[in-house]
């Protein structure tokens, strides 16, 4: 597994989330994912977003860490 760090603004908000996937597909659909729960239908489609990868890490895929703010 890989932790990765997911980006994505719309307009004047930037939304980030920080977790652990398999590759940068499925971190950039658990991205959408996370973003739909807590904004709304905010979070866009996949291609929107971008992920960078930060470490190897252990553990099943997960959210670490998610929000919003202005860009």
């Amino acid at each position: 597994m890989t932790k990765f760090s997911c980006t994505m603004s719309s307009g004047a908000v930037m939304y980030y989330t920080t977790l652990v996937a398999e590759n940068a597909q499925q971190a950039k659909e658990m991205a959408v994912a996370e973003t739909n729960k807590t904004s709304f239908g905010a979070g866009g489609e996949p291609r929107d977003w971008s992920a960078r990868a930060l470490e190897e890490t252990e553990g099943p895929a997960r959210i670490l860490t998610s929000g919003q703010r202005d860009a």
